[in-house]
């Protein structure tokens, strides 16, 4: 028994040590594309100039304002456009004094480093310590994962935590009990509090984990099996046991609750309206449901996607070319009900509108389209092109993935609940690259099992022993 634990301890270290050595190489990796390609950010008005002057008027004693209502009234106003916690995360570099947009770039960068080691990390889970290792090196150099990177949004810091979210939910998985389940609800949380719509990973992921999980499943020697390994804790064929799984449901959305309990106060005594986490959820949809954005005009080359200028236009012709009346809350429920009355109106296209939408987030529908609207957010078109082959790729690696998992007896649950989360945003809202990263983390994870997997498959060709007889 000692010398197995001596050996799980050198293969923890030396699994650390690699990944380690990875993330450092994608930490100086992102740092060098501030010089270049990063160094461009979309000016003013934007979410990444928002997020940078946000974190240092929350350092400076204002809260959460909108620094653009601040430059218009004088006022620093409370918004919930955005939740709160990328800008807490700039704010701790504004902390210390370093407030520029260098500085918030770099945290940017470092978000990013931990989408690496999140991704190594469920590689590791699910499927063995090579694995992660792949994992962590196919997020280090995917594209889709660091354009985002050194540009302010948030998205890298919501791959890191969707990430960890996962990660606890493979072990909660296979460890029945309170700890990881506290973990896996309090992760989920700050996914949540980074982007909205990580919500959805309470329906998507968390719920089927733990009310679908079976009791502990005993390996070959009567102990539990290894990770991802046929035999592994919650991965064989044993019992459910349905109090268990559901009292560590009630645990997860306990603490889910609790991490998210303090901004849904905030909001309760600002806002007149009811906002549990942001109130971008309503504004959106005045950008997804209009003329354009339903394929009805410019020729249909905004379908599936969204369109800013349509609200200006609903401004002056509503609104004298001002904000409809009312506090923040207020003034996103005036606009989410201009995008549902437009879908309500337009209900014989919305088959067409949410399979387009579907196709965005997929990339499967005008995918070099979506590489040109990319430069919206600041991305050069060149990365662009580039992230969609490689994401082709992924896409077409993590397939056979995912087939390999499911015959090793391991849970497929948190990538098929990946995708069906960002699938959901789509349908809701509307398909662009920037917000298909959970899906990414999905299949950079895939793609790591199946590389694996045939880099063994070489290996043992290579060592086979000749036949009988055979002449040396």
């Amino acid at each position: 028994m000692t010398v197995t634990r001596t050996l799980l301890r050198g293969h923890r270290s030396r699994f650390a040590l690699g990944l380690t050595v990875v993330a450092l190489v994608a930490l100086v990796f992102r740092l060098t594309l501030l010089a270049n390609i990063a160094g461009h950010t979309p000016g003013s008005p934007s979410d990444p100039d928002f997020y940078h002057r946000q974190a240092n008027m929350l350092v400076a004693g204002h809260g959460f304002p909108d620094p653009y209502l601040y430059d218009d009234t004088g006022r620093f106003e409370p918004v919930a456009i955005h939740p709160p916690l990328f800008t807490i995360w700039l704010a701790i570099p504004s902390v210390l004094g370093f407030d520029t947009l260098l500085a918030h770039k770099i945290m940017s960068c470092l978000a990013g480093v931990l989408a690496v080691v999140a991704a190594g990390l469920v590689g590791r889970e699910a499927a063995g310590r090579r694995v992660g290792l792949v994992a962590a090196a196919i997020a280090a150099a995917y594209p889709p994962l660091w354009s985002i990177d050194g540009q302010l949004w948030p998205e890298g810091l919501f791959a890191a935590l969707v990430g960890f979210t996962v990660w606890a939910g493979i072990r909660a998985w296979r460890e029945p009990g309170p700890r990881w389940a506290l973990i896996t609800g309090a992760l989920l949380g700050l996914a949540a509090l980074t982007r909205g719509e990580g919500i959805i990973l309470s329906f998507t992921l968390v719920v089927p984990l733990l009310l679908l999980r079976r009791g502990r499943a005993a390996g070959p020697s009567g102990a539990p099996g290894a990770p991802g390994a046929p035999g592994a804790p919650g991965d064989g064929d044993g019992v459910r046991d349905h109090r268990a799984n559901v009292r560590d449901l009630v645990l997860a959305g306990l603490a889910c609750a609790v991490v998210i309990a303090p901004w849904t106060i905030r909001n309760v005594i600002q806002f007149e309206e009811f906002v549990p986490i942001s109130t971008n959820s309503d504004e959106l949809l005045v950008y997804a449901n209009n003329p354009y954005a339903y394929g009805q005009v410019e020729d249909g080359r905004f379908l599936g996607f969204w369109f800013y200028p349509w609200q200006e236009e609903l401004r002056h012709r509503y609104y004298g070319g001002q904000e409809p009346p009312g506090d923040a809350s207020q003034r996103a429920k005036a606009w989410g009900e201009h995008g549902r009355r437009y879908a309500r109106e337009n209900l014989d296209r919305v088959p067409v509108v949410v399979a387009a939408r579907l196709g965005r987030a997929w990339n499967l529908y005008a995918p070099f389209q979506n590489a040109s609207f990319d430069q919206i957010d600041g991305k050069s078109r060149a990365v662009s092109v580039a992230s969609v082959w490689t994401w082709w790729a992924a896409l077409a690696l993590s397939i056979p993935g995912l087939v390999l998992l499911r015959r090793r007896g391991t849970t497929i649950i948190p990538f098929v609940g990946l995708a069906l989360t960002v699938s959901v945003s789509a349908v809701y809202a509307y398909g662009g690259n920037r917000f298909r990263t959970p899906l990414d983390m999905a299949v950079v994870v895939l793609s790591a099992v199946t590389l694996a997997a045939v880099v063994e498959k070489v290996r043992a060709r290579r060592h086979v022993p000749p036949p009988e007889g055979a002449v040396a």
